[in-house]
């Protein structure tokens, strides 16, 4: 399983090359005690539909997560700019889909340190439930129905991201 290390927690791979979210980083560090209280409850309740989403297994939802990032790379789920790209249009069964970039249990696995055969029984729950299928090439796509059946879940994180940014923002213009 992939470890929490010094590296990772402060940003991992993730660029800091943005002045803002740098300073939004530090920010969170020194004021800690005063933001987090007001993030807390909505990222909790987050959490807890999340968990309900995924009946009790949140490993579902980082598999489902993996997929979607292989599905959405470089925008093209959907076979028009991503630019024009809005969140409503992952629920078009009729929109035609361009090739997701090839993903598969076993690289599901190493990127999540889920065991491959917990990957495997996860991902045909997910199949069952119509949120993921193989493509013609075998690899793992997300499905529009996981769009759909996920829109409340998907609303809830909207706010969360609101909510953090505001929080970040009246205290970054203080």
């Amino acid at each position: 399983m992939p470890m929490i290390n010094k590296h990772t927690a402060q940003g991992g791979d993730w660029p800091m090359n943005n002045k803002r979210a740098a300073d939004a980083a530090t920010l969170m560090r020194e004021r800690y005690v005063e933001i987090w209280p007001k993030i807390l409850d909505p990222w909790t309740q987050y959490l807890i539909s999340a968990r309900s989403a995924f009946d009790g297994d949140m490993d579902k939802m980082i598999i489902l997560a993996v997929i979607g990032l292989a599905t959405l790379q470089d925008g093209r789920v959907l076979a028009h700019p991503t630019s024009s790209l809005k969140y409503d249009d992952l629920g078009d069964d009729r929109a035609k889909r361009a090739d997701a970039r090839p993903i598969n249990i076993e690289s599901i696995s190493l990127y999540t340190g889920i065991p491959r055969e917990s990957v495997r029984r996860k991902v045909r729950e997910l199949i069952a439930r119509r949120w993921v299928a193989r493509d013609t090439r075998g690899y793992l796509v997300v499905l529009s129905a996981a769009a759909i059946d996920l829109e409340p879940l998907s609303t809830l994180l909207f706010r969360l991201i609101g909510r953090i940014s505001n929080e970040i923002n009246d205290h970054l213009s203080l």
